[in-house]
Protein backbone atom coordinates (compact mmCIF):
# COMPACT_ATOMS: atom_id res chain seq x y z
CA UNK A 1 0.00 0.00 0.00
CA UNK A 2 1.89 3.24 -0.95
CA UNK A 3 1.84 6.13 1.25
CA UNK A 4 0.59 9.99 1.51
CA UNK A 5 4.07 10.58 1.05
CA UNK A 6 5.05 8.41 -1.59
CA UNK A 7 1.93 9.57 -3.46
CA UNK A 8 2.36 13.21 -3.15
CA UNK A 9 4.32 15.67 -6.16
CA UNK A 10 7.99 16.20 -5.46
CA UNK A 11 8.83 18.25 -2.56
CA UNK A 12 11.77 19.62 -4.30
CA UNK A 13 12.12 20.63 -8.21
CA UNK A 14 12.49 18.13 -11.07
CA UNK A 15 16.04 17.77 -12.31
CA UNK A 16 15.25 16.17 -15.63
CA UNK A 17 17.95 14.78 -18.37
CA UNK A 18 15.95 14.31 -21.59
CA UNK A 19 17.41 11.68 -24.08
CA UNK A 20 16.28 11.70 -27.27
CA UNK A 21 14.83 14.79 -26.94
CA UNK A 22 13.40 15.50 -30.75
CA UNK A 23 11.75 19.11 -31.30
CA UNK A 24 11.09 18.99 -27.05
CA UNK A 25 7.80 17.28 -26.96
CA UNK A 26 8.82 15.69 -23.25
CA UNK A 27 10.05 18.99 -21.97
CA UNK A 28 6.63 20.72 -23.10
CA UNK A 29 4.81 17.61 -21.59
CA UNK A 30 6.90 18.60 -18.14
CA UNK A 31 5.66 22.04 -18.26
CA UNK A 32 2.02 20.95 -18.65
CA UNK A 33 2.74 18.48 -15.81
CA UNK A 34 2.54 21.86 -14.08
CA UNK A 35 5.35 20.59 -12.02
CA UNK A 36 8.25 22.94 -10.71
CA UNK A 37 11.24 21.05 -12.95
CA UNK A 38 14.85 22.32 -14.63
CA UNK A 39 16.03 20.32 -17.61
CA UNK A 40 19.76 19.66 -17.17
CA UNK A 41 20.94 19.18 -20.74
CA UNK A 42 18.44 17.59 -23.65
CA UNK A 43 20.20 15.23 -26.29
CA UNK A 44 19.69 14.39 -29.54
CA UNK A 45 21.48 13.60 -33.07
CA UNK A 46 19.35 15.13 -35.62
CA UNK A 47 20.61 18.63 -36.39
CA UNK A 48 16.75 19.91 -37.59
CA UNK A 49 14.77 18.64 -34.20
CA UNK A 50 18.15 20.38 -33.01
CA UNK A 51 17.02 23.91 -34.05
CA UNK A 52 13.50 23.45 -33.62
CA UNK A 53 14.10 22.12 -29.84
CA UNK A 54 16.29 25.64 -29.70
CA UNK A 55 13.73 27.41 -31.70
CA UNK A 56 11.37 26.25 -28.83
CA UNK A 57 13.03 26.77 -25.58
CA UNK A 58 16.12 29.15 -26.55
CA UNK A 59 18.39 26.17 -25.56
CA UNK A 60 20.18 23.69 -27.82
CA UNK A 61 20.75 19.90 -27.10
CA UNK A 62 23.77 18.83 -26.73
CA UNK A 63 24.46 16.80 -30.03
CA UNK A 64 26.32 13.65 -29.78
CA UNK A 65 26.77 9.96 -29.65
CA UNK A 66 25.58 8.94 -26.43
CA UNK A 67 27.92 5.96 -26.76
CA UNK A 68 30.25 8.02 -25.23
CA UNK A 69 28.45 8.88 -22.30
CA UNK A 70 29.56 7.65 -18.97
CA UNK A 71 27.85 6.66 -15.29
CA UNK A 72 30.79 9.73 -13.87
CA UNK A 73 29.25 11.97 -16.74
CA UNK A 74 25.78 11.13 -15.80
CA UNK A 75 25.87 11.45 -11.94
CA UNK A 76 27.73 14.39 -11.97
CA UNK A 77 23.94 15.74 -13.61
CA UNK A 78 22.49 14.70 -10.35
CA UNK A 79 18.56 14.09 -12.01
CA UNK A 80 15.91 13.09 -10.47
CA UNK A 81 14.19 12.03 -14.01
CA UNK A 82 15.13 11.07 -17.56
CA UNK A 83 12.99 10.98 -19.97
CA UNK A 84 13.73 8.78 -22.99
CA UNK A 85 12.01 8.68 -26.44
CA UNK A 86 14.92 6.27 -28.22
CA UNK A 87 14.75 5.57 -31.94
CA UNK A 88 11.43 3.58 -33.15
CA UNK A 89 12.35 2.36 -36.27
CA UNK A 90 13.55 -1.30 -34.86
CA UNK A 91 9.96 -1.66 -33.32
CA UNK A 92 7.71 -0.33 -36.19
CA UNK A 93 5.32 -3.12 -37.61
CA UNK A 94 6.32 -2.55 -40.99
CA UNK A 95 10.26 -2.81 -40.15
CA UNK A 96 12.13 -5.65 -40.17
CA UNK A 97 11.97 -5.27 -35.65
CA UNK A 98 15.08 -6.71 -35.28
CA UNK A 99 14.87 -4.85 -31.51
CA UNK A 100 18.52 -4.70 -29.35
CA UNK A 101 19.83 -6.21 -32.47
CA UNK A 102 19.29 -3.05 -34.28
CA UNK A 103 21.83 -0.71 -34.54
CA UNK A 104 19.72 2.20 -34.06
CA UNK A 105 19.09 0.79 -30.23
CA UNK A 106 22.14 0.54 -28.93
CA UNK A 107 22.85 3.91 -27.70
CA UNK A 108 19.16 3.08 -25.77
CA UNK A 109 20.56 -0.43 -24.53
CA UNK A 110 24.04 1.32 -23.61
CA UNK A 111 22.24 3.94 -21.34
CA UNK A 112 20.59 0.91 -19.24
CA UNK A 113 24.30 -0.86 -18.58
CA UNK A 114 25.38 2.54 -17.20
CA UNK A 115 22.25 2.70 -14.53
CA UNK A 116 23.81 0.09 -12.28
CA UNK A 117 27.30 1.83 -12.01
CA UNK A 118 25.57 5.14 -11.10
CA UNK A 119 26.02 6.64 -7.64
CA UNK A 120 22.95 9.36 -8.45
CA UNK A 121 20.23 7.32 -9.73
CA UNK A 122 17.25 8.33 -11.15
CA UNK A 123 13.95 8.59 -9.40
CA UNK A 124 12.28 8.23 -12.19
CA UNK A 125 12.63 7.19 -15.90
CA UNK A 126 9.82 7.95 -18.37
CA UNK A 127 9.94 5.58 -21.81
CA UNK A 128 7.98 6.53 -24.93
CA UNK A 129 8.07 4.75 -28.21
CA UNK A 130 5.92 2.98 -30.96
CA UNK A 131 3.60 0.31 -30.11
CA UNK A 132 5.49 -3.04 -31.09
CA UNK A 133 8.19 -1.90 -28.60
CA UNK A 134 6.37 -3.76 -25.74
CA UNK A 135 7.22 -7.06 -27.55
CA UNK A 136 10.70 -6.52 -28.50
CA UNK A 137 13.90 -7.86 -27.00
CA UNK A 138 14.50 -4.02 -26.27
CA UNK A 139 11.40 -3.97 -23.57
CA UNK A 140 12.50 -7.13 -22.48
CA UNK A 141 16.14 -5.39 -21.40
CA UNK A 142 15.30 -2.59 -20.08
CA UNK A 143 12.11 -4.24 -17.63
CA UNK A 144 14.69 -6.64 -16.63
CA UNK A 145 17.69 -3.76 -15.75
CA UNK A 146 15.14 -1.79 -14.30
CA UNK A 147 13.54 -4.51 -11.92
CA UNK A 148 17.38 -5.37 -10.46
CA UNK A 149 17.94 -1.83 -9.57
CA UNK A 150 14.91 -1.60 -7.62
CA UNK A 151 12.62 -0.10 -9.84
CA UNK A 152 8.68 -0.10 -9.91
CA UNK A 153 7.34 -0.21 -13.40
CA UNK A 154 3.85 0.35 -14.86
CA UNK A 155 3.60 0.32 -19.07
CA UNK A 156 0.93 1.38 -21.09
CA UNK A 157 -0.36 1.79 -24.35
CA UNK A 158 -2.49 5.29 -24.77
CA UNK A 159 -3.62 7.38 -27.77
CA UNK A 160 -4.28 11.09 -27.75
CA UNK A 161 -8.25 10.70 -28.41
CA UNK A 162 -8.16 8.96 -24.90
CA UNK A 163 -7.26 12.50 -23.31
CA UNK A 164 -9.81 14.36 -25.67
CA UNK A 165 -6.54 15.15 -28.39
CA UNK A 166 -7.29 14.55 -31.92
CA UNK A 167 -4.41 12.42 -33.17
CA UNK A 168 -5.09 8.84 -33.00
CA UNK A 169 -1.95 7.07 -33.26
CA UNK A 170 -1.10 4.65 -30.23
CA UNK A 171 2.17 4.99 -28.09
CA UNK A 172 4.14 2.56 -25.86
CA UNK A 173 4.93 4.64 -22.50
CA UNK A 174 6.42 2.83 -19.23
CA UNK A 175 7.01 4.68 -16.50
CA UNK A 176 8.86 4.10 -13.52
CA UNK A 177 10.16 4.83 -9.96
CA UNK A 178 12.91 3.99 -7.39
CA UNK A 179 12.03 2.30 -4.51
CA UNK A 180 10.59 3.42 -2.27
CA UNK A 181 8.28 5.14 -4.31
CA UNK A 182 5.46 3.63 -5.05
CA UNK A 183 2.35 4.16 -7.71
CA UNK A 184 -0.71 4.93 -5.97
CA UNK A 185 -2.21 1.68 -8.05
CA UNK A 186 -0.43 -1.24 -8.24
CA UNK A 187 -1.21 -3.49 -11.36
CA UNK A 188 -0.02 -7.21 -11.66
CA UNK A 189 3.78 -7.30 -13.57
CA UNK A 190 4.00 -7.62 -17.06
CA UNK A 191 0.73 -6.79 -17.88
CA UNK A 192 -0.02 -3.83 -20.13
CA UNK A 193 -2.65 -1.45 -19.45
CA UNK A 194 -4.92 0.83 -21.67
CA UNK A 195 -5.74 4.14 -20.18
CA UNK A 196 -9.57 4.45 -20.58
CA UNK A 197 -11.26 6.65 -22.82
CA UNK A 198 -12.38 10.09 -22.16
CA UNK A 199 -16.00 9.41 -20.27
CA UNK A 200 -14.79 6.29 -18.53
CA UNK A 201 -15.09 6.43 -14.47
CA UNK A 202 -11.89 7.34 -13.48
CA UNK A 203 -9.94 4.10 -11.74
CA UNK A 204 -11.42 2.05 -14.62
CA UNK A 205 -7.94 0.35 -16.24
CA UNK A 206 -8.42 -2.05 -19.22
CA UNK A 207 -5.69 -5.06 -19.98
CA UNK A 208 -4.48 -4.54 -23.41
CA UNK A 209 -2.78 -7.98 -23.96
CA UNK A 210 -0.05 -10.04 -22.24
CA UNK A 211 3.42 -8.79 -23.11
CA UNK A 212 5.36 -11.65 -25.46
CA UNK A 213 9.10 -11.37 -25.42
CA UNK A 214 11.03 -11.59 -28.81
Amino acid sequence: METTESRAKPTTPVRALEFYSGIGGMRYALKRACLESTVLAAFDLNNVANDVYEHNFGERPVQGNLGTMTAKKLDKYGASLWTMSPPCQPYTRNGLQKGAGDFRASSFTYLLTLLPALTTPPSYILVENVVGFEASSTRKELVETLHANAYTCQEFLCTPLQFGIPYSRPRYFMLAKRQPLHFAVEYPPDVIMMHPPVGVPSGTHLPVRPVVFS
